[in-house]
């Protein structure tokens, strides 16, 4: 049986998303325990509920329960019957359901901090498998994105893409456009790729000219995203899954957030003129 779900109401932690890539299955596994052994002792079974953005509405239902130090994984096929074809499954974990769908995300204060609660996020063929372990929270309307990537292994035998995982606090759908420039070509512009909010958008490297060597650059001034960079044998034996980090993450000690804008204001510049 599922229920509807009142965010407000909620405890919610991250987000965990189930990845849909084509020749690909997304499975993530949530663990009902914290990262850390000083935050969340309740010990509490927790409900597993599934999210996702249709008519302008965030919709949830209780798909599951989870006892404390279980874990279990989820496919998109296992939460199919709720979700609209197109639509990005979130699932989290809950402690407590009411109903309604809401406009805006439910959003409450994380479980743990430091490190993050996070799930295993996870995409399979039959030969092969590549993980992570994330959490998606929404970004800020507007963000932007700065990828640099020496993550591509270019080769006729395999194929490349970037997935950009969005997530924001309004449902409703809006658009932007991801630009591609060749940092090792004097910033040459490659190509440019319309994405959506709420969503993974899936976009192949493979056809923009780059050569092994190639360092490519991502941008996009508006919507803030998870780079993920996926690699597929042809055969699909074998997969690799790597992230970028924002460059906050890079600053150790200071004011981390301005290093990141003054950095991100320097390579739009250049990009830009």
């Amino acid at each position: 049986m599922a229920y509807e779900v009142c965010a407000p109401l909620l405890a919610h932690m991250s987000y965990f998303p189930v990845l849909s890539v084509p020749g690909c299955v997304g499975r993530t596994t949530l663990f009902n325990f914290p990262p850390n052994d000083w935050e969340c002792k309740s010990g509490s079974t927790s409900y597993v509920t599934l999210t996702w953005a249709h008519n302008s509405r965030w919709h949830t239902v209780i798909v599951d329960e989870l006892a404390y130090g279980a874990n279990k994984s989820y496919e998109r096929c296992h939460l199919a019957s709720y979700l609209p074809e197109d639509s990005l499954p979130l699932l989290s974990l809950a402690s407590s359901p009411p109903t309604g769908p809401t406009q805006l995300l439910p959003i409450s204060p994380h479980r743990t901090y430091l490190p993050s609660w996070r799930a295993t996020i996870e995409l399979v063929t039959p030969h092969s498998s590549t993980s992570y372990q994330g959490e998606l929270d929404p970004f800020p309307v507007p963000g932007s994105l700065l990828t640099l990537s020496p993550l591509l292994q270019i080769s006729d035998s395999l194929m490349n893409f970037v997935l950009l995982l969005n997530l924001e606090k309004f449902p409703a759908k809006r658009r932007s456009m991801f630009k591609v420039f060749n940092l090792s070509q004097s910033y040459r512009f490659l190509r440019e790729f319309e994405i959506v909010n709420n969503s993974i958008n899936v976009i192949r490297l493979d056809n923009l000219g780059l050569e092994p060597r190639d360092l490519p650059i991502g941008i996009c001034a508006d919507m803030s995203a998870i780079p993920l960079y996926l690699t597929i044998a042809d055969d699909a034996r074998f997969l690799s899954l790597e992230h970028t980090h924002p460059p906050a993450s890079y600053v150790i000690h200071g004011r981390r957030w301005e290093a990141q804008r003054l950095l991100k204001n320097l390579w739009f510049s250049r990009l830009q003129k």
